[in-house]
């Protein structure tokens, strides 16, 4: 008979290698899952320290160890707020921000929100009121609104809110974006009644609505809304003089602007040969609160011609 056939030992099968792949997957996850620091809380207490103490960067050198997942989940808003603390005292403005930009996702219950909050309003102030800029590439006031729009947007309850919506607006409004700017202190105006800022934001409301306007000849309902504005602004009895005289400006050049419409609007009646629309707009420009306008007068002598014709024609 042949020799028997040997079997493979089952052991021997065991202690055969991984393969290659395998082998390395394992090492990646050894490699995803290592322990953070054990010293974190000292480093982050130490760099703590060196930022109340103004050594900025030293303090980034000792956080940088607790980069990313590094750093126990328990500690990462402190983290976070160190980080953005110390870009900020070494006047990097925008990395201040790119440190705290996901916070409210990451960290919605944290105790640091407050400081957060207010982080980010020093950034965002900073950063648009500084006039630093080149060209058309970059620029601080730019950078300054997103930071402001994003405070706004995802710390809604920020005690600098009527802050930055006032900010906001006066940016808008200098930029001519009168519906932005209207839309911003309409927000301040509704979002802090209590603010210091509303008289202020009443003002400029009503004004980019008369900056939105280029003569008679254009919104007779966006008018008369800016007088209303005006109106109910005036009537707080404003303090500023400056601010008291540009809003008497603008109410004085609507109620030219409305005068001259109204006659207009009857003018282009009496072309159709439409006497009941250019009788009533002759009515309206003839008013008392247009009195001393130029259309005014013009409205009165084209009303009295109308009388007389009217008089003429009866037998």
């Amino acid at each position: 008979m042949g020799a028997a056939r040997e079997h493979p030992d089952p052991m021997r099968r065991r202690r055969t290698p991984l393969p290659l792949a395998a082998t390395l997957l394992v090492a990646a996850a050894c490699s995803s899952t290592a322990a953070p620091p054990p010293d974190a809380d000292r480093l982050l207490g130490e760099a703590e320290a060196l930022i109340a103490g103004g050594a900025h960067e030293q303090a980034l050198a000792v956080l940088e160890p607790l980069a990313d997942e590094a750093c126990p989940k328990r500690l990462r808003d402190r983290r976070d707020v160190a980080t953005a603390t110390a870009h900020v005292g070494r006047g990097e403005l925008w990395q201040g921000f790119e440190a705290l930009e996901r916070f409210s996702d990451r960290y919605p219950h944290s105790e640091l929100r407050p400081v957060v909050m207010e982080l980010l309003w020093t950034i965002g102030h900073t950063l648009a009121t500084s006039g630093r800029g080149f060209w058309i590439f970059w620029s601080d006031r730019r950078s300054g609104r997103t930071v402001l729009e994003h405070l706004i947007t995802r710390h809604p309850d920020t005690q600098r809110l009527a802050d930055a919506l006032r900010l906001l607006g006066d940016m808008a409004y200098e930029d001519r974006n009168y519906e932005l700017a209207q839309e911003r202190f309409r927000d301040l105006i509704r979002r802090r009644p209590e603010s210091e800022w509303v008289k202020y934001a009443c003002y400029r409301f009503a004004m980019s609505l008369v900056d939105s306007l280029h003569g008679p000849d254009y919104d007779l309902d966006k008018m008369n809304h800016a007088v209303r504005e005006l109106t109910d602004f005036l009537a707080t009895a404003p303090e500023n003089p400056e601010i008291l005289a540009q809003a008497r400006a603008a109410l004085a050049r609507l109620r030219e602007w409305r005068a001259e419409r109204h006659f207009g609007i009857a003018s282009f009646y009496r072309r159709v040969g439409n006497e009941t629309g250019e009788r009533h707009h002759l009515d309206i420009a003839t008013r008392a609160e247009f009195e001393g306008t130029a259309a005014y007068a013009e409205a009165v002598r084209r009303r009295e011609e109308l009388g007389a014709a009217a008089t003429g024609a009866r037998p």
